[in-house]
């Protein structure tokens, strides 16, 4: 018989969708057959229940032989980034505020997993990570798009910051270069489609099955003849919704050559970078040297 302790990261999860990352080597069936089998106690009664859900110092006893039990687990890899420094913005005992690079993926994919902020910050936090919780990014920002990324720390903060993030209580701004003339402020309402070939959207102005409503609000803050410095808040936040918004309006921004952007010198990824998050009283705020550089060439000519 062995005994799993439920804590704070555990608390308040199904039953069955704790087992199955907690036992990451075996299927969906085979947790609910072991349910019907009344395999698992929890506080000394047996349960079939795979909808109960857990509370902080449960006690979970699994009547399992010690080969079966550990067959069912996967040994951990710790993946150990090539790079673990980190832009720290931000931090207490519930979240945790970065200032992503340019070029580096928020989440692994299939090609990338090592060097990703997710990977390089769970490395950071290591004494938080568990078999089943690992902290975890509450919203994210494309490969090429650097700036602010809050990640949770505790599962409680991932679920209360997802909330907040739903009803669009984190207010998020953003700064960009783009071309031509911006003379006053202005917003970008539609519905967003993707193509999942070419992975570009496109906004309409007619809702569809398949697209999803977006709405940017946008404000120069600087014009230097050719380039505008532009403030973007998302009101919505869809996948590429600004660097579509400014093609839309015909102000590309600068470097972004798959919508509509030029390239410019060394620039050939977009001038876009998270700059401020709001969250309540907490106001995070981080610069661009990108942005920064581009500008200063630009007051130079």
């Amino acid at each position: 018989m062995k005994r799993i302790e439920i804590t704070a990261n555990e608390a308040e999860q199904r039953l069955d969708r704790f087992l199955l990352k907690y036992f990451n080597n075996t299927t969906r069936s085979n947790i609910y057959k072991l349910l019907r089998k009344k395999v698992f106690k929890i506080n000394g009664v047996r349960t079939t229940k795979e909808d109960y859900f857990l509370k902080l110092d449960d006690v979970i006893e699994v009547f399992l032989s010690d080969e079966s039990f550990d067959a069912m687990i996967k040994p951990e890899i710790v993946t150990i980034p090539d790079h673990i420094g980190l832009d720290i913005v931000y931090e207490d005992d519930e979240l945790l505020v970065v200032n992503k690079p340019k070029g580096m993926l928020t989440h692994p994919d299939k090609d990338e997993y090592r060097n990703t902020l997710a990977t390089i910050v769970q490395f950071y936090l290591k004494a938080l990570c568990t078999r089943t919780f690992k902290p975890a990014p509450v919203h994210r920002l494309d490969k090429n798009t650097s700036g602010l990324v809050i990640f949770a720390k505790t599962y409680d903060a991932l679920k209360k910051y997802n909330e907040l993030m739903r009803e669009r209580a984190i207010k998020k701004f953003y700064q960009c270069v783009v071309e031509g003339d911006i003379a006053k402020q202005g917003e970008v309402k539609g519905y967003l489609i993707k193509d999942e070939v070419r992975n570009t959207v496109r906004i309409i102005p007619r809702d569809t099955d398949e697209a999803k409503f977006c709405h940017t609000l946008f404000r120069p803050i600087e014009r230097f003849g050719n380039f505008t410095l532009v403030e973007v808040e998302l009101i919505t936040g869809r996948s590429h919704q600004i660097r579509a918004s400014m093609q839309l309006i015909g102000h590309s921004i600068v470097g972004d050559l798959k919508y509509g952007g030029r390239r410019y010198g060394e620039i050939n990824n977009q001038l876009l970078h998270s700059y401020k998050l709001i969250l309540g009283d907490k106001t995070f705020e981080a610069g661009s040297a990108d942005i920064e550089a581009f500008i200063e060439s630009i007051r130079k000519r």
